[in-house]
């Protein structure tokens, strides 16, 4: 199958290529509440400096973001489920950047607690999308579709460099960690910005996709190296599409009917034992929405949207330390294995992180992240050590210039045109806040919302709003967000052909479907690589690898 071209702005997908790797296949990320409701449309219109600076993003980041001390989500949700939605964004999206460099500079009255007094950063590029409603939109550098970019990569470039070239598989070291090359960088499809936790889980599915290759050699012997690559390809990223459907989402949105809304994503109303053994029957709701005869795109390409990239700016998720577990003896209570010594997270970063984690190893590494719970999304909960930090190029090598990450995703999503809080909630046809007493019931909180923004409720940045937002029972995000994840969730799967029409034994391979029907979550992975890790150092009654370790049967 091949692609249309508008404005430069490139489509394309082939079969048994889960992404076109001629060249970089790149789509508009569009601001698409319009999309969402008839009743609102957001016109796109260049927004000037001035009005992106009010108030200004430091002075947000500062009074409204920054990490007092530190709260976690319990039992609820882990470092490896922080390092998960991590693991998905890297295979999903990244906005282009132009050459122009912008500078904030921290105001007065709060540079005495700004970890920059200034940085700069590069703008996002803009492009004509030949729309009629939205004249200009972004380009995304990695690939939209749920096609596991994040180990294989965005381009041709990048796919050569991670493969053998023998027998389907991709470059692993002998220690179960990603390969480095001269200069320190590790190889793996997507590795801008990373930190330990998301290399760990690269490596896990890189071994992942050599276990798919071993399997389909031994069931076809005959297949050459190239179809061996794809199938596995197909197998391994419907495998960790599965996981975040049923399996991460569940644990971040912790209630009986998510639990059932989410699987019957996948499996539709009549159960997983029912498409096991009859395969799709009847519509999305009955059959679920993987397996459909065609793909669903409701009139509108397919794209991720700034909407969807702004609710996934859960940065807070992360700790000061990583809690390093001694696994060289026993386990404890509940499998919990003795804390060794608490590892500052500036040390798990960029280049100075791949040297820590090879000192660290795969198992102490993804122990201690099961064992460690993971930050809340709340106001005043955003790293520290974020707000000073080195990011790098696309090829994973450091900018000069440090930035503070907090004040730069506020600034990022008004540069990028995304609607403030309340314009965001009518849009979803979501009650809008008249005063902050309607958003939360922390004093403290009110009176610094008033302070930062006067009276103007329309002025609330969507991501602190997130963050404020009162939560509903079991969920670790706010019901704002949660209406973006609802729709994007349904969207991914039901857009792509490799999950509806062409989700079947034909192409996948019998042995291949076989692979994805029969996993069922993180567990079943670790399991099938680390046996000894899930036997020795989960609990029994833990549900999920995403959750809390050494969670008691009550928790």
């Amino acid at each position: 199958m091949g692609g249309s071209a508008c404005c430069g702005v490139r489509k394309c997908r082939s079969l048994m290529q889960p992404t076109a790797m001629a060249d970089l296949s790149v789509l508009v990320v569009q601001s698409s509440l319009h999309q969402l409701t008839k009743h609102t449309v957001y016109p796109f219109r260049p927004v000037k400096f001035n009005a992106l600076m009010k108030p200004d993003p430091m002075v947000v980041a500062t009074k409204l973001l920054a990490r007092r001390q530190y709260k976690d989500t319990d039992k609820q949700f882990n470092m490896i489920a922080a390092s998960w939605i991590q693991f998905m964004i890297h295979d999903w999206v990244d906005h282009l950047e132009d050459t122009n460099q912008i500078e904030l500079i921290a105001p007065k009255a709060v540079a005495s607690k700004c970890p920059l007094s200034s940085f700069k950063f590069y703008e996002t590029k803009w492009f004509p999308t030949c729309s009629y409603e939205i004249k200009t939109g972004t380009k995304n550098i990695r690939t939209p579709w749920w096609d596991g970019s994040a180990i294989y990569g965005s381009n041709a470039e990048r796919l050569q460099k991670v493969r053998t070239f023998k027998d389907g598989k991709l470059k692993i070291s002998e220690s179960g960690l990603l390969v480095h090359d001269e200069d320190g960088i590790p190889i793996a499809g997507d590795v801008r910005n990373n930190w330990a936790g998301v290399s760990t889980l690269q490596a896990l599915f890189i071994k992942e996709h050599n276990a798919v290759c071993d399997a389909l050699k031994k069931e076809y012997p005959d297949l050459n190296d190239e179809e061996l690559y794809r199938h596995a390809r197909l197998v391994t990223s419907a495998v960790i599409a599965k996981i975040h459907t049923i399996d991460w989402t569940v644990e971040l949105l912790k209630t009986d009917m998510l639990l059932a809304g989410m699987r019957a994503n996948w499996y539709g109303l009549l159960g997983k034992k029912f498409k096991d053994t009859f395969g799709h029957v009847g519509n999305a709701s009955l059959g679920g929405l993987v397996g459909q005869r065609k793909p669903v795109n409701h009139g509108v390409p397919y794209s991720l949207t700034e909407e969807f990239v702004s609710v996934y700016r859960m940065h807070p998720l992360l700790p000061d330390f990583l809690h390093l577990r001694n696994i060289n003896v026993p386990p404890g209570p509940n499998k919990s294995p003795p804390l060794l010594e608490k590892v500052p997270m500036p040390d798990l970063v960029g280049h100075e992180g791949e040297k820590t984690l090879s000192q660290i190893g795969f198992t102490r590494q993804i122990v201690s992240m099961g064992h460690q719970a993971c930050g809340a999304l709340e106001l005043w909960n955003y790293p520290s050590w974020l707000r000073d930090l080195v990011p790098q190029d696309v090829d994973g090598k450091d900018r000069p210039d440090h930035v503070d990450l907090a004040a730069l995703e506020i600034y990022r999503d008004r540069e990028r045109k995304v609607a403030r809080y309340n314009q965001f909630r009518r849009a979803l046809l979501l009650i809008p806040i008249n005063r902050w007493e309607d958003l939360t019931d922390d004093k403290e909180a009110i009176e610094t919302l008033e302070e930062v923004y006067g009276d103007d409720v329309e002025a609330l940045d969507l991501m602190v709003g997130l963050m404020a937002e009162k939560k509903i029972k079991g969920f670790a995000i706010s019901e704002t967000a949660f209406i973006i994840f609802l729709l994007m969730a349904t969207r991914r799967l039901e857009a792509d052909r490799f999950f509806t029409s062409n989700f079947n034994e034909e192409t996948y391979t019998k042995k291949g479907f076989e692979w994805v029907n029969s996993t069922e979550s993180l567990k079943d992975v670790l399991e099938r690589h680390y046996p000894d890790i899930t036997k020795k150092w989960i609990n029994a009654s833990s549900t999920s690898a995403f959750s809390v370790w050494d969670s008691p049967p009550s928790a």
